[in-house]
Formats: C-alpha cells, structure tokens, sequence
C-alpha cells in the first residue's frame, strides 16, 4: 500500500484547515515544493513552520515565485511606461521588506525563515508582468508537491499569508494517484516556463545577493531542524551554483573564492554550459607555475569532454591549439600568453572564454603593458582568485577591471569555515623587537630614498615599503621567541610547513628545529620539487619553504603554519594559511594552527593590521 497524503480534492477557508489538511501532511511527504503565488508573507511561514520543519529535515527544497511588493509610485510608472520592469530598484524594496519582517516577527519564526533560505531549502524569485501584462500584477496561485513516485499539484484563490486563510479561499487539488496527470502536467510546464525566465510578458529576478546578505544576519539562534546527509552535502557546495548563476548573467567579471572551496570545478562547470549551449567553441586557461598548470590540466581532462592542449614549461601545443580550436581548451602559462596573444586574439576569441586563475597576478606591471587591451576581445572572462584585489596597486587594479571585470561574487575563508569545507584553526602571535642592527638598517634606506627624492631622481613609494617590509621578514629577533615558545610547544612542528623570506634565515630557523624534528627538508626551487612531493606523501613531517604552495599537490594532512615570513597584503597570508585548513578524512577532527610573529611599535604596523584580522578569521565556527 502506497504512503500518499490523505488531502481533500476540495477545500475551502469556511470548512477546511489548509495547513493540517493540506500543507502539513504533504510537506511530511514531499522531496520538492514549488509554488507560485501572487503574494507571500513570512506568517505564512510561522503558521506552517512544523510541517516545513520536517520536509527541511527530510532532504527537502522549494522554490517559490512569488510578486514583490511595489510602492504605488512604481506601479504607476510601470502602467504608464515610464519605468521598466528591469529598472525596479527590487534591492531596495525587498530590502525595505526584509526590515519589516525583523519588526513583526518572534525571534524563533525570523530565525526559521532565515536558516531556510541560508541552508538553500527556500529559493526565491520574484516575477512583474511586461509587455501586454505591463502595470499588473503576478496574481496567479498553484503549487506542486514532488513525492517519491507521485506528484500532486492544487489550484486556488488563496495567498500564502496569514490574512489568505481570512478570507472565503477555496483550493482544488490535483492528485497523480488518482489519474489527474493532465492537471499536474500542465502545473509542472507553467511552473518551469515561469522560473526560467521564458514567459515573454513575465520579468522574473532571482533573490539579489545583497537581500540574501540581509535575511542572513537575522539568524540568532541555532538552525530549528536537522539536515539529512544528503542536504548537508547540497548544501556545503551549493556557493558553486551560486557562483556559476552569478557569471552566466554577465558572461565577464571575477568569483572570489577561498582555496579549497571549488573555483577549478566551478570554472570547468562553466566551460561546459558554454560549450553545451554552442556559446563557444573553446576555451583558455592561464595561470602561473608548473603546478597549478598541471592542475588545471589534469581537471580539464577529468571535468570535461574537451581535447586539452598544454603552453607552458616543456610543452608547445599552441600550433596544434590553433589549427583545431573546436571543442578544445589551452592550458597557458602567463609568458606564454604575452607571446602567443595576437594569435589567440585573432583567431579564437571571439568564440572562446579565457579563464585567468589567481587574477591578482594578471595585474603586474609587465602583463598590464603586454595585454592592455587584448584580453577583452574575448567573448567571456573569468577571473578567479581567493583575494582579487591587489594592495598599493590602482594600475594594476583598474587593469583587471578593464579586462576580466569586477568581483562579482564572493565566498570568503569565513564562510567555507562557517559551511564546514574548511576547518576551524587556533592562531597564536608572538611579540619580537627589532634588534640595533634592523633599526640601523631601517634608518638607512629611509635616508636613501628621501635623499634619492630630494634629487629629483624616480623612487617608488612601493620599492621603499617592500624594503622596510624585508627586514621585518628576516630579524633574527624573531628566532629566540620562535626558540622560547618551542620548549612547550614543539608538536606544532608535526605535519607542519614554515614559511620564511630566505635560504639564509632558513638554515637559522632549521639549527632550531632540528632540536625538536630531524624529519624536515626544504623547498626552494623547482630543482626541489620532488621534496614537495615527499612531504605531500607523509614521507616528510616538516617542510621549510620562502615558495607558495600551490594547490596543484594534495596537502590536507597540514595542521600548522609558522609564518616567519608574511605580507601585509592579506593575498599571500590566506594562500598560505589556507595550506592548513582543507578537510582531512584520515583526522576528522582536525583543528588547524597558525604561528605568527608580531614587532612590538608604539604605533600601529602591518604585523598588528595583520594579527587582528587572523584573531577575528580564528574565532568563526562552523555551522553544520
């Protein structure tokens, strides 16, 4: 015997209570809502917040579209022409809406409300009536529930608020089970066509991410449901749909999101859309370092259908590239763009996607003068990076901007900590003086430069920081603290990687640690890069590196970082503590741990700018 809901064909508000004899039971059965109605309200949620509970503890989703709800300023100037659908300021008024939520609602039900959207369970869209429809409203009313095997839609006058069951509403329902198919069919068509976005004389927009922003920071307590296995695993990745929906509506501009969360996966999904959609005919990535460039390589082939042509280090598959481009993608090293971007542009990019990883570094002073220009002849840019922005670099900021795009969505370290992709860390600082001799140092270029300037000779600002900075990076003031804090604390140096400025101020912090773990090697050069892989490998428990580790090599066993060696621009730092925080299935409780050195001033320097932020990044919390 089939577990179907028990429901009425009929109902209506004089004899009937929608939510036991209707939502309630069907919401404990369903897999998937959706609903389209003209008007929603979040009472609506509090009055059906049990059966909803379950189906978002069973695995559930819906998807509502729903009118948002215009001033009589902006009805009049959509009736009368003036104003166009497209040019509604929807933020503002869902903003104005999501205010009023706050206002009206007990702390608990704002709570619901805010983990279902948050956890992706509610998905909104709103929808306003164009062309012959123009100046009306979404009035229309029906909903579908998806069972296993079963699926029953319903039909009515009644709005999914507290007022709609007030009112004399009456609601048929159209079960599958009991032959109605037709019915059901032709719900399912009209639900999908409106949500797409294929209804000429509808304009329908997603929830705006600066709305959803909004709902989020209305979580107060702990989500009031538990997630099935299922949902949980939706639900950690779902930013990467998110990001991919974000791009298609532009086709140019930059994802910033943290290592480990999925940029490469997210960037092939996009490939694939394209490709699928004879949108293009081929694509190129470009990125710097072998491995990254390996990586990219081995994904494409994994990910994608598509023949993979390999521009960098010892390969030379341009030619070959060129002369075949359909269906096709090339993986290129940044000096080999500079070499080959006439022939791309010419060629392919007008029917091609080019995809820059760690789009910070496209904006160098040498690219900036080789590519001005040329990147955005292509038909769609992708930048990627975890941190897109470059410190003290406007050129080369507006450089990016000009070719790639701006950032146009963004999943940060705190919210894969947050979604459970990433783990929690501990950070701790220790405080060093600069010895006499640093300070003499200091005092040295400072006069160099002024005196430099003072002569009407060329100095940069930049230069000068970068060799203030380089003294920091290398004070042997920070090698008796580092010493110090060892005596108690020597298992930081297990499955750990070090990062310093130097080969020289390596070997002074290797007489240190081979005290405490004889088990290290270095990584300076690619003539070394077999020591990476042993290190990967757990052949090796230390690894002492001035290098980015680059994500091509699998290093999840990573608990601890010990930054000797960091920038004030936060790029480099949350690469490099990014090491450390990927998942470890061998270790699931894995809590990850950062050293950092930090110079005692009178006045605020980039140690302590540097410090704050990784103390505020260290106290965020997962919320699986």
């Amino acid at each position: 015997m089939h577990d179907y809901p028990n429901i009425p064909l009929f109902l209506n508000t004089s004899d009937n209570n929608f939510t036991l004899e209707l939502y309630e039971p069907c919401f404990k059965w369903a897999k998937r809502y959706d609903r389209g109605v003209g008007y929603f309200t979040s009472g609506w949620i509090a009055k059906n917040a049990h059966g909803l509970s379950q189906f978002a503890s069973n695995g559930g989703t819906a998807r509502w579209i729903t009118s948002p709800i215009l001033d009589a300023k902006d009805l009049e100037s959509l009736s009368n022409g003036v104003l166009e659908p497209k040019d509604i300021d929807l933020v503002s008024i869902l903003k104005k809406d999501v205010k009023e939520i706050q206002k009206l609602l007990e702390e608990e039900t704002l709570n619901s409300i805010s983990w279902l959207i948050y956890d992706g369970i509610l998905e909104f869209k709103f929808a306003i009536p164009t062309k012959k429809l123009n100046g009306g409203d979404f009035h229309d009313k029906f909903g579908i529930f998806y069972g296993e095997d079963e699926i029953v839609s319903f039909n009515g006058s009644v709005n999914d608020s507290i007022k709609g069951e007030s009112n004399y509403e009456s609601i048929k329902v159209f079960p599958t089970w009991k032959g109605l198919n037709e019915f059901v069919e032709n719900d399912i068509n009209r639900f999908e066509k409106i949500w797409n976005n294929f209804d000429e004389n509808l304009t329908v927009y997603d929830l705006p991410s600066a709305i959803k922003e909004e709902v989020f920071k209305l979580r107060t307590l702990k989500r009031p449901y538990k997630l099935s296995d299922k949902q949980q695993e939706i639900n950690k990745w779902r930013h990467q749909e998110d990001a991919i929906r974000e791009f298609l509506k532009v086709g140019n501009g930059i994802l910033e999101m943290a290592t480990g969360t999925g940029k490469t996966r997210t960037a092939l999904s996009i490939v694939n859309f394209f490709i699928n959609n004879d949108s293009i005919k081929s694509a190129v990535i470009t990125v710097s370092g072998t491995d990254l460039l390996e990586q990219w390589t081995k994904e494409a082939g994994l990910r994608t259908k598509l023949k993979v042509f390999k521009q960098f280090a010892n390969y030379k598959d341009i030619a070959n590239f060129l002369l075949n481009p359909t269906d096709s993608i090339l993986v290129i090293s940044r000096e080999f763009l500079i070499e080959n971007i006439d022939f791309l542009k010419k060629r392919i990019a007008n029917n091609s996607i080019i995809i820059c990883d760690e789009v910070h570094g496209l904006g160098s002073e040498r690219l900036v003068e080789k590519l001005s220009g040329k990147l955005q002849l292509f038909k769609y840019r992708l930048g990627l990076s975890a941190t897109p922005e470059r410190e003290f670099d406007d050129v080369g900021n507006k450089f990016i901007e000009e070719e790639i795009g701006y950032k146009i969505f963004e999943f940060s370290l705190v919210d894969a900590i947050k979604r459970g992709i990433l783990c929690e860390f501990d950070y701790t600082s220790l405080e060093y003086k600069l010895t006499e001799e640093d300070r003499t140092k200091a005092q040295s270029i400072i006069a160099s430069f002024n005196a430099k300037k003072k002569a009407g000779e060329l100095v940069s600002n930049e230069n000068l920081y970068r060799d203030l900075a380089k003294i920091k990076k290398v004070s042997k003031a920070k090698l008796p603290v580092f010493y110090s804090f060892l005596q108690k604390n020597n298992e930081i140096l297990s499955r750990s990687i070090i990062f310093v400025e130097t080969k020289e101020f390596g070997k002074d912090v290797q007489d240190i640690i081979i005290r405490y773990e004889s088990n290290y090697h270095t990584y300076y050069g690619e003539d070394d890069r077999e020591n990476l892989i042993r290190f990967s490998n757990g052949e090796l428990n230390c690894l002492i590196t001035s290098k980015r580790i680059s994500e091509g090599i699998d290093i999840s066993s990573v608990n601890n970082i010990i930054l000797f060696s960091a920038d004030k621009a936060k790029v480099q730092t949350i690469q490099r503590i990014g090491r450390s925080l990927r998942l470890d299935f061998s270790n699931p409780k894995k809590r990850a741990f950062v050293l950092d050195f930090v110079q005692i001033s009178d006045s605020e320097n980039s140690d302590k700018e540097r410090s704050s932020w990784l103390n505020e990044i260290a106290k965020t919390r997962a919320e699986v």
